[in-house]
């Protein structure tokens, strides 16, 4: 059963209207909104990651001075869990929403960094500008069909990417990325495009494909990525 989680269904019980939604193996789950002339509050339980798609010139946000707006196309809002904003949206304005637990976030630290914290806290950012978490908004999550399941893959993958650059940039640790170098072995390299060529027609994950190789997925998507390159270079 898919993830709740409050601000997906608090948008539905307003005017915004919900375009397309997936939940991911992960239990991460994206949605695209749009929305016009609607007031709504938001106070969660989870973490929410905004990229403003098209519009969003009339969107304001309440403060304590008042009502500020800032927004526009690839302005990212971040909202943390237990965090309260109300929104005045005057105009229009098509949004993509990644909704995601303390618990991804510590399965991230995990796997990357072999570290896991209690919990994370991610630090509120509302109408930035990211030019990192609008590509991969723009060029990996709004770049395919999300119901297709062979689609699976990219977008695990561009949201374990944009959740390790919200630990990295945006929380209390700020981690810095572990290097790598060098690409897999041969054996395993065969391995997994073998497993791959078995399976396209599976939901495969990032998940999957670093378990073939008994990586965490941070270290198998650098690892593979090298070793394609390798191999095209000596093809």
């Amino acid at each position: 059963m898919a993830e709740m989680y409050g601000a997906f269904e608090n948008l539905r019980k307003h005017k915004a209207v919900l375009h397309n939604a997936v939940a991911l193996n992960s239990g991460i789950q994206l949605a695209a909104w749009s929305n016009k002339r609607d007031t709504i509050t938001q106070y969660c339980d989870h973490h929410t990651l905004s990229l403003y798609i098209a519009d969003g010139y009339e969107s304001y946000h309440k403060t304590s001075a008042g009502w500020k707006n800032g927004g526009g196309p690839d302005r990212f809002c971040l909202m943390p869990k237990e965090s309260e904003s109300t929104w005045d949206i005057r105009d229009d304005l098509s949004f993509i929403h990644l909704y995601c637990t303390d618990a991804h976030l510590r399965h991230v630290g995990e796997q990357i960094w072999d570290k896991s914290p209690y919990s994370f806290t991610l630090d509120e950012n509302l109408f930035g500008d990211d030019a990192s978490i609008t590509a991969l908004y723009r060029h990996f999550i709004l770049g395919c069909d999300w119901q297709q399941s062979a689609n699976q893959l990219t977008l695990s993958t561009a949201s374990t990417l944009l959740l390790t650059h919200l630990v990295q940039h945006y929380s209390n640790v700020q981690w810095t990325l572990p290097t790598v170098t060098g690409g897999l072995s041969p054996f395993v390299l065969r391995n997994v495009l073998g497993f791959i060529e078995e399976n396209l027609a599976q939901p495969l994950t990032l998940a999957d494909l670093a378990a073939q190789a008994s990586l965490s997925e941070f270290h198998f998507a650098r690892m593979f990525r090298q070793s394609m390159q390798m191999a095209r270079i000596s093809t």
